[in-house]
């Protein structure tokens, strides 16, 4: 890997975490946002579903985007532009301005998974799964500490302002990613964008990733508010617990990227898919909290973490060049997208419910999403141009 390509993917990888880090934010202070506004978490759980749909539905534009417009120039606007609306936040002093600050978040930073994977996937064609892995390590890295920082400066001056951090961070890391990025790769399209959908063996990673994207957000959302009121976990322990997942799933990333090289995707996803329903169940039904969240840490963070070098590497093995950013954008619309109506099903369910009743919907979710690695092609042929 040559001396421009490693500081464009840690530049990449300093990028993925941010954009993640603008969403960890309401996780940890929900309470706190439901308190200020004299609201539910029902209520509040239906914006974040919201603005989590929009998240994932703009990769579909974001990709499309990046193949038209260029990687690097979709990139500069979707950092920029999300660092920039969260300085809408000290705005908001009621739901409403509270939900168009986080929609207009949402928006600009949902064009960046499909347009990063696919330049990736375009400069790093020899090792693209480790490439992958180390992009997806490279945000873990990041992010893992973002929960550390936000508790200490939300507990501080409230939760508005690890949220204008993150997004001031996002702007001068767009304009080194211009500086730093060759941008060759504009005006790339020679064929029609929706003729991606023909990609053999698209369909079944979109309907896996689907039910990923089902237990994957209800669990980002509710983990927090769950180890907090079921455990009495106090949220600098909460912080820590969530940092700990982040942290495994840098191995995680690693072993998973690895894995597919060597083993090939398929191997790689079913084998990470079963351990995300177990560490779940430990979670729900060990009494020792702590050996319950470690176990759960340890197994999630691996598993959830390695399935992805695997699904993105696959994806860019059975698509082509031309049209590659809108594959990515389809799959991050199937997870982050589609799988953003968990969050409203575990926030309704913890109200009515508990928040047991919550994760143990989230395990069918993932129940489901190991079935149907199973179905995926056991070998990636790339489609015609």
């Amino acid at each position: 890997m040559r001396k421009k390509e490693s500081l464009l993917l840690a530049l990449l990888g300093i990028a993925h975490s941010l954009n993640h880090s603008l969403f960890l934010v309401l996780p940890l202070y929900l309470t706190d946002v439901v308190n200020e506004f004299m609201t539910t978490k029902e209520a509040v759980g239906l914006m974040a579903a919201i603005s989590g749909f929009i998240y994932g539905a703009g990769a579909l534009v974001g990709g499309a985007l990046s193949d038209r417009i260029g990687e690097v120039k979709t990139l500069f606007l979707s950092l920029a532009l999300a660092g920039a609306s969260t300085f809408i936040f000290p705005l908001a002093h009621g739901l409403l301005a509270f939900s168009v600050a986080l929609i207009c978040m949402s928006s600009w930073a949902s064009l960046y998974h499909p347009t990063a994977n696919s330049l990736i996937s375009k400069v790093f064609r020899t090792n693209m799964a480790e490439a992958m892995g180390l992009h997806g390590t490279g945000g873990n890295v990041g992010f893992m500490f973002a929960p550390i920082v936000a508790v200490a400066i939300g507990n501080a001056w409230g939760w508005r302002y690890p949220l204008m951090l993150f997004g001031a961070l996002s702007i001068i890391i767009s304009a080194l990613i211009l500086r730093a990025a060759d941008a060759p790769l504009t005006g790339q399209v020679k064929v029609r964008t929706y003729d991606v959908v023909k990609a053999p063996g698209l369909w079944t990673l979109l309907a896996y990733n689907v039910a990923v994207g089902l237990y994957f957000k209800g669990v980002e959302f509710m983990l927090p508010t769950f180890l907090r009121h079921v455990f009495g976990f106090p949220s600098t322990l909460v912080a820590t617990s969530v940092f700990l997942v982040l942290a495994i799933g840098i191995l995680g990333q690693w072993i998973g990227g690895k894995a597919s090289d060597s083993i090939g995707p398929k191997g790689a996803l079913v084998t990470t898919s079963a351990g995300v329903p177990i560490s779940l169940l430990l979670l729900l039904t060990i009494p020792n909290p702590s050996i319950s969240v470690l176990s759960f840490v340890l197994i999630y963070g691996l598993c959830f973490y390695g399935h992805q070098p695997a699904l993105n590497s696959f994806a860019g093995l059975i698509t082509s060049e031309e049209m590659r950013g809108a594959a990515f954008g389809m799959l991050f619309f199937s997870s982050f997208g589609l799988g953003s109506i968990s969050i409203a099903i575990a926030s309704s369910l913890a109200d009515r419910y508990g928040l047991e009743a919550s994760f143990y919907v989230m395990m069918i979710f993932s129940t489901i999403a190991l079935l149907s690695s199973f179905l995926t092609p056991t070998q990636a042929k790339k489609m015609k141009a």
